[in-house]
């Protein structure tokens, strides 16, 4: 299993297999306002980071098709919001999730940690995904997805 990091630390002491700096996906990492916008880069190989989980089945259906992209899943920014806010954000997430399942499109997560206190260790991270609606199985799967788009 893999994460991203914006601090160094030891992969193995955290239940993970190797941990990544942002550096390394330069230009992989494509920010979008929304699932619309992601679909317009349905045939490039590289990570969509949503600033916005409004529901599109339509744009996930269309991303879905080609086998191309797949959705980075901040839980980073889950784990900074609080109180009304991540209630909006995890029910935004869990809705966009349950799309990619529904169509087989490829998600992963990343917890962009800025210190070592901040880093949660895999198993809080499966657990994390489970509240936005996956099993364990898909989330181990989602876990192990980041190195094939370094």
């Amino acid at each position: 299993m893999f994460d991203i990091l914006k601090c160094k630390a030891d992969a193995a002491k955290y239940g993970f297999t190797a941990f990544y700096s942002p550096e390394q996906f330069k230009g992989k990492v494509l920010e979008v306002a929304n699932l619309e916008a992601a679909a317009a880069h349905k045939n490039k190989k590289s990570l969509i980071l949503l600033r916005d989980y409004a529901y599109d089945e339509g744009a996930v259906k269309v991303i879905a098709e080609k086998k191309q992209l797949c959705f980075l899943v901040d839980l980073g920014r889950l784990m900074r919001t609080g109180g009304i806010q991540r209630a909006v954000l995890m029910s935004k997430m869990r809705n966009v999730l349950g799309l990619c399942v529904r169509f087989n499109a490829f998600y992963t997560f990343a917890s962009f940690a800025e210190n070592e206190n901040q880093i949660r260790n895999a198993d809080e991270l499966v657990a994390i995904a489970g509240l936005l609606g996956l099993n364990r199985g898909q989330a181990k799967f989602a876990l192990k997805m980041l190195p094939h788009y370094v």
